[in-house]
């Protein structure tokens, strides 16, 4: 089967030279077989670390040994799915192993996901085990076995140190990872080992890993980007420094762990890379020093983040790279030089790297000519068996490769075409598929869940995109009866209970009727802009007062994009989400000179009491100030410093 191994050169079939990727690799190879092997060449060498607590890779492997042994005791087998419901830590690590070593594949799990949906995803990928720690196994439930890694390891630590005889091989199953579903139930992803195995010998060719070198872990283990973060490291004899549970979203603690465990690379959305850039200082660039490469990924990178980038970090390459997590991650990659500062769109995708071929086609699966938009599709070594469990699915997504026979291509629903010199360009969705935050997301899915709710009729999910290119889901319901229509504070925790905190929309509009084409489908042309419901009663009846609550309204103003706020609204309620609670700490913190945590936006998120926080931490400052720092303090607080901030952007 030619796209298990190395056999069919990818230039045959009548694709074009930009295809011819071919590169020998260990394709029968398991993917714990890379760490194996370099647990052997290096046993003392620090495999990972977090605080003060570190594994080596001896111990690494032998704690990941006797978790397989006990897995197998328990009737885990090859194929089978286990999940993880871990935060990040040293055990995780050993989890994944020991999940892997088992024979068996590894499910990840959201650990802010409702219990509701981490039962339709368990349920989905028939797991009856699932590795977690006792803060944890309550949201598992009571049909799976929730093996704590944390209070059950004693029994766990019993099972033999040496490594199980499990057959596994390139086809078997290594990863399912669940998206997001158009018809309102996710969709696993069923990866083999032979694509990562693929994917983790690029990246090495690729980035040169070298002896000793620190990787930070700061991505959540759902979103497939994070694997890169562990096995490359693993596979190679670096370290894998794990950024503390939850700090994934401050962009402040990201880059301090970075600078304190010398990463060598970071992998990050657009949107986070704008906020570290936003944040970063001088001391912070000469901290950096280590830092070789950061790899974008997940969202369209725009021009002038690379401009920004390149100016701030000119000794770091800056790497966008694009596929799916149907094609074990990435598929492409494009080096950001200072011709992308003056594209228009959204940055080249780049070309295929090793064992990857992609596509431009039209309906009839027929490659078109340069510079004319089409249908991307992906093929090569990395792809997916498939769709767990989902026959339909699987054959909807995954088609017949016309180019090569016997194999199969992914039709990722992305629009693009290739330039001269055959890199790739993104031009839009051909579906309702959208990114939110980096994590995709299915607007057929929302409706869904919303249309559950007993008072909706129908709904609508959309995404709006502001002046500023703030994107936010919006929802429309019609009620089942005008009389009784449910208003958006009982929609969204209706919402919250079902789907996570990415996928719950920013405004809920409830409206009478929808618009309709003449065909009779719902006009989204026509729906109304979420901006006009920014005129809120409350934003005339309570206006800011004081210093901190204008000053803190005028940040709020600006990232949400709106004209006024009162003081009893929320943030998120306005649009904001965890990526904007981001952008507002640090802007909160500079404006005002004080600590404020991320935390506090999520605790204190209406506006009068988040101020009157902001005001209890100044009072205690200014105890311990003289008259000149007072008067300094007040004039920065008053100063417009989010217009300069807006500017720099």
């Amino acid at each position: 089967m030619g796209e298990t191994g190395g056999s069919v050169h990818a230039s045959t079939g009548g694709t074009l030279e930009w295809n011819d990727t071919f590169r020998e690799f260990p394709a029968e190879w398991p993917l714990h077989r890379l760490f194996e092997d370099q647990a052997r060449a290096t046993p003392d060498r620090v495999a990972v670390v977090q605080h003060g607590e570190r594994l080596t890779y001896r111990e690494l492997d032998d704690r990941a040994n006797r978790l397989a042994h006990h897995l197998i005791g328990l009737g885990v087998s090859p194929d089978d799915v286990v999940g993880v419901l871990v935060d990040r830590s040293p055990e995780l690590v050993v989890g994944l192993l020991g999940i892997l070593k088992a024979g068996a594949a590894y499910l990840p799990l959201d650990l802010e996901s409702p219990d509701a949906r981490l039962d339709t995803i368990l349920a989905g990928a028939d797991t009856a085990v699932c590795l977690t720690t006792s803060r944890r196994a309550a949201q598992l439930p009571e049909r799976v076995v929730a093996l704590s890694l944390d209070t059950e390891w004693p029994v766990i630590g019993a099972s033999p140190a040496t490594g199980p005889d499990t057959s596994v091989h390139g086809l078997g199953l290594a990863s399912v990872y669940f998206t997001s579903g158009s018809t309102g139930t996710p969709k696993g992803v069923a990866n083999t080992h032979v694509g990562w195995v693929n994917r983790m010998v690029w990246q090495q060719r690729r980035h040169g890993l070298r002896p000793g070198d620190t990787v930070l872990h700061k991505t959540t283990l759902t979103f497939d980007d994070s694997a890169l973060e562990l096995f490359w490291p693993l596979a190679n004899g670096g370290t894998v420094a794990l950024l503390d549970p939850g700090l994934h979203r401050d962009p402040r603690a990201v880059v301090d762990a970075a600078v304190r465990h010398r990463s060598v690379l970071l992998q990050v959305v657009p949107s986070m890379l704008t906020m570290v850039l936003d944040g970063l200082t001088d001391q912070d660039r000469d901290g950096l020093s280590a830092l070789r490469n950061v790899v974008s990924s997940g969202e369209a990178l725009g021009p002038a983040t690379v401009a920004r980038f390149r100016e701030s970090l000119m000794d770091v390459g800056l790497h966008n790279t694009w596929g799916a997590t149907e094609v074990s991650i990435d598929s492409t990659i494009h080096t950001c030089g200072s011709d992308d500062e003056k594209d228009s769109g959204a940055v080249s995708l780049g070309t295929p790297f090793d064992n990857n071929r992609v596509y431009v086609l039209d309906e009839d699966f027929a490659q078109v000519p340069v510079g004319v938009v089409g249908e991307l599709y992906i093929a090569g070594v990395g792809l997916a068996r498939g769709y767990l469990k989902d026959p339909a699915r699987t054959a909807a997504a995954f088609v017949p490769d016309p180019f090569h026979p016997g194999e199969r291509m992914y039709r990722t629903g992305d629009q693009g075409y290739r330039r001269p010199d055959g890199s790739l360009k993104f031009a839009g969705r051909n579906d309702h598929q959208v990114k939110i935050r980096g994590m995709r997301v299915e607007l057929g899915e929302i409706e869904a869940a919303l249309t559950a709710h007993p008072l909706v009729s129908e709904a609508v999910v959309t995404v709006h995109r502001s002046s500023g290119d703030l994107a936010r889901l919006v929802a429309y319901v019609t009620p089942l009866d005008p009389g009784d229509a449910p208003g958006p504070d009982r929609l969204r925790g209706h919402l919250a209970d079902r789907l996570p905190d990415y996928m719950v929309p920013s405004f809920l509009v409830v409206l009478d009727s929808f618009p309709l084409t003449a065909h009779g489908k719902v006009d989204r042309a026509k729906l109304p802009d979420p901006g006009t419901f920014a005129a809120r009663p409350g934003a005339a009846q309570a206006p800011p007062a004081g210093p901190a609550e204008e000053a803190l309204a005028e940040i709020w103003c600006s990232l949400l994009e709106l004209p006024s706020i009162a003081t009893s609204d929320g943030f998120f309620d306005l649009g904001g989400h965890s990526l904007l609670a981001t952008r507002l700490a640090d802007q909160v913190r500079r404006r005002f000179g004080i600590e404020f945590p991320l935390a506090t936006v999520f605790a204190s998120p209406v506006l009068r009491d988040m101020a009157a926080g902001i005001e209890s931490e100044l009072a205690a400052r200014i105890s311990e100030m003289d008259d000149d720092e007072v008067q300094e303090l007040f004039r920065r607080i008053q100063a417009s410093g989010v217009t300069k901030d807006n500017e720099r952007k």
